[in-house]
């Protein structure tokens, strides 16, 4: 195996990182595109390369990002556009990187990550455990049924109407957990893009109460946001999508989990689907769960973790954490002598740690399945928590 050298992806050397996307990820920037990519290299993003003999072997992106947690706002470090040139693949590569990367992750404060897998089991070897699913609802303009309402749609843009969007946004990001914290730049360039329509319905009062990001392509309208925030407002974006009836064939349209509104279209039988989207992992244990904003009883609880974490060391221990009027007050690594003062005793690796605190599987399934060893002594895990349902709307 040739030796390698971790380091941080310089200016010289984007438009190496960029012909190695243009060959991993199949397509090709124009002079303009290329440009506007290095900018986003410059100041969006920390890039770190493997590098043989000064050349670019492999390299990925660390996007800095905030996320919601509870009512509260938090770094966490998104991992895009993992690359390898084939003939270099399999020499260890991406394994320092990612490794470079939490090391970087945790010295910037960004407590969490986050990525969309290529191949789940993959990083599930780097600890990181699905988080979230894409929810999708797949009919036809027809199977909505004609409504009178007494707000209207009204087509918007970005640049006129992104207060009342992201306002809108907001809302319902605080509803879950780990959706993305959008700054302005993030919805003029990740969110909406060139093709796509973006409309705000608004009540009887002239409050604007949801929204939907839609574009049309081959006969299908693509609705990859849906978010209201009174049934007045699903049935007005409802009504949008319905009109489309000479358009379009087809409707692929993203929801919310739990969304319930299949049962009131005049055709409730169409295809319902859910799939594992992004992963995610706790890369700071003792700076998350300084921020855990989950636990709701005010009584001082005591919950001792054992953890075992192979790229990220310095999670691997006994943390005997403490919470008192629903805040964390004291962490500390200690050994299994403590075990006797902890209320809930939980023992397991990052994935699942992750999977449970983050909450996308519950502890009793956890242990159930054996993924965590789980020892409730006075109280339960669900009678001191209620943890948001994880959900993410973007990509990266």
């Amino acid at each position: 195996m040739n030796h390698f050298q971790i380091k941080q992806v310089e200016s010289a050397h984007f438009d190496a990182a960029l012909n190695l996307d243009e060959y991993a990820f199949q397509y090709t920037l124009s002079d303009y595109e290329r440009e506007k990519k290095k900018k986003e290299l410059q100041g969006q993003q920390f890039v770190l390369g493997s590098f043989v003999n000064n050349h670019l072997a492999a390299k990925l992106h660390i996007l800095p990002l905030k996320l919601f947690i509870g009512k509260d706002s938090i770094d966490f470090g998104g991992i895009a556009s993992v690359a390898t040139w084939p003939e270099l693949r399999r020499n260890g590569h991406i394994n320092q990187l990612i490794r470079q990367g939490f090391i970087e992750m945790k010295r910037k404060g960004q407590v969490l990550s986050m990525l969309h897998p290529f191949l789940i089991k993959f990083y599930q070897s780097f600890g990181y455990e699905v988080t979230h699913y894409t929810y999708k609802y797949k009919l036809v303009p027809k199977d909505i049924s004609l409504q009178h309402i007494e707000g209207y749609c009204r087509r918007v843009s970005i640049e006129t109407n992104l207060v009342e969007l992201a306002t809108l946004y907001h809302q319902a990001a605080q509803q879950y957990g780990l959706m993305i914290d959008r700054d302005d730049w993030w919805w003029e360039n990740r969110v909406v893009s060139e093709r796509d329509s973006v409309i705000i319905y608004y009540d009887g009062n002239e409050k604007p109460s949801g929204y939907l990001i839609a574009n049309i392509k081959k006969s299908t309208l693509y609705v990859k946001e849906f978010v209201y925030h009174s049934k007045e407002a699903c049935q007005g974006l409802l009504q949008w999508i319905k009109n489309h009836d000479s358009m379009v064939d087809d409707v692929d349209l993203h929801v919310q989990p739990n969304e319930t509104l299949a049962f009131y279209l005049d055709n409730p039988s169409i295809p319902y689907t859910k799939e594992a989207y992004f992963m995610s992992r706790i890369v700071d244990f003792v700076g998350f769960m300084n921020r855990y904003p989950y636990i709701t009883t005010k009584k001082r609880v005591k919950l001792l973790i054992e953890i075992e974490d192979t790229h990220a060391s310095w999670n691997t221990g006994v943390w005997l954490v403490t919470f008192e009027n629903g805040m964390c007050v004291t962490i500390n690594k200690v050994d299994y002598m403590e075990e006797s003062t902890a209320d809930i005793v939980v023992s397991g690796n990052i994935n699942m740690v992750s999977a449970w605190l983050l909450g996308s599987e519950s502890l009793d399934n956890l242990r159930a399945f054996g993924k965590l060893q789980v020892e409730e002594k006075i109280l339960a895990w669900e009678d001191i928590s209620e943890i948001n349902q994880p959900h993410i709307l973007d990509s990266f």
